[in-house]
């Protein structure tokens, strides 16, 4: 990354870094936060040109600055206050008021600390991290930055802790200042907390049970039973087939995985209920339509898979298609047994399946050039009942496909 001779003294290496240290938890991409009591922007901006990284002014004003390299990042921001003391005083947690002095180090290359030397932990956030418990320093630092609410329960799922009895009635009753706070935040924290498996889950439980999202996410229509049984499912479809680990790791947009757009869609029945999150086109979609279609399926789940006509499988895979394995996660959730979707999800992952991944028999040129219809809304419909045709075997070549199509026009 860099050497910390570089750096100004004094400097401070504060923050997550040594959090997660204490924590024995260690990453090989490492995410810095340095606090300098001046010149902070001049000399990440000259770090950043010494070795060729990214720079980002992130706050002007606040003087924090941002140097990315291929392996980390590392924050500069401008101490608060006239000591490090004071600017620990500042944070939201003990855990997260720690410091090191870097003139402190055994060595000036990060990868290469095995040891930390003294910390300054003037509000015993070590004692905390020894005994898992994420404990505030005092309200008002909450009540700066309301995001730090729902981080409470981020990083108690992350981190594998408990919040800590008062800190906890505390969060529960400054909680409405979150509606205050910008989308944007609240929904990447969210999200940050869905990716976190079963335990993530069970603290956006807990979250939504002290009320810490009522302006985001109303309590109306909430499926909470369904939204606890997603992690369960997701593993009981994988440990079936295991191609499809891949399918619910990969990133949609905004790096929202497709588990986490599952789990949205599980927590609730209504598909407004979370559009003030604003979410990207791409993932309303999904929710939106996994929610349409999900009361369908389960249904068809009821039934004998036979007792489901072809047309009716068709049309469910065609307005599902690539959500579909995410549809049966909800339907698993909803109650539904793995035996009833294994018979469904085989015919999806199966690529020449002529119900699940029809490939048409005709196409409108074919319409155009055989029987002379012009471009418009009729080639359409006429393409839609021959799928539709095909799929019930009432034509099976391209010969009685056209013939067939003399009969719709």
């Amino acid at each position: 990354m860099f050497d910390l001779n570089e750096l100004q003294i004094p400097a401070y290496l504060v923050g997550g870094w040594v959090r997660d240290r204490l924590f024995n938890r260690t990453s090989k991409y490492l995410d810095l936060d340095f606090v300098l009591p001046e010149q902070v922007v001049e000399t990440a901006r000259r770090i950043a040109k010494n070795h060729g990284a990214g720079f980002v002014l992130l706050d002007a004003e606040r003087q924090i600055a941002r140097v990315v390299f291929k392996d980390g990042t590392a924050d500069f921001a401008q101490q608060m206050g006239n000591s490090i003391i004071d600017d620990l005083g500042c944070r939201d947690f003990t855990m997260n008021a720690i410091a090191i002095d870097c003139a402190e180090l055994s060595t000036s290359i990060i990868s290469q600390i095995k040891y930390l030397p003294k910390l300054i932990d003037p509000f015993s956030g070590q004692a905390d991290i020894e005994s898992r418990q994420i404990r505030m320093l005092r309200e008002s630092n909450l009540r700066a930055d309301p995001l730090r609410i729902l981080r409470a329960y981020r990083q108690a799922a992350q981190l594998g802790c408990e919040i800590e009895p008062i800190t906890r009635r505390c969060l529960i009753q400054i909680a409405p200042s979150l509606e205050n706070t910008a989308a944007e935040r609240v929904r990447t924290e969210l999200s940050y907390l869905l990716a976190l498996g079963e335990s993530g889950s069970r603290w956006l439980s807990l979250a939504i049970d002290d009320g810490i999202l009522g302006a985001w996410i109303p309590t109306k229509n909430l499926m909470m039973e369904r939204f606890k049984l997603i992690d369960g499912a997701i593993a009981e479809v994988i440990e079936q087939w295991q191609e499809l680990d891949d399918y619910f790791n990969q990133i949609l947009s905004s790096d929202h995985s497709v588990t986490v757009i599952i789990k949205l869609a599980a927590i609730s029945n209504s598909a407004t209920a979370l559009t003030s999150l604003g979410f990207s086109r791409l993932e309303q979609r999904w929710i939106v339509t996994l929610m349409r279609y999900l009361p369908i399926f389960l249904n068809y789940l009821d039934l004998d898979q036979s007792m489901v006509s072809a047309s009716q499988q068709y049309q469910l895979f065609m307005a599902i298609k690539e959500m579909f394995p995410a549809l049966s996660i909800l339907a698993i959730a909803s109650g539904k047994s793995l035996i009833s979707v294994i018979p469904w999800l085989n015919r999806w992952l199966a690529p020449n399946d002529p119900i699940a991944h029809q490939i048409p028999l005709i196409n409108g040129d074919d319409l155009k050039n055989e029987l002379g219809l012009k471009s418009g809304a009729k080639i359409g419909d006429v393409l839609n009942q021959l799928k539709l045709a095909q799929v019930e075997q009432v034509i099976t070549n391209h010969e009685n496909a056209i013939a067939y199509a003399k009969t719709l026009i």
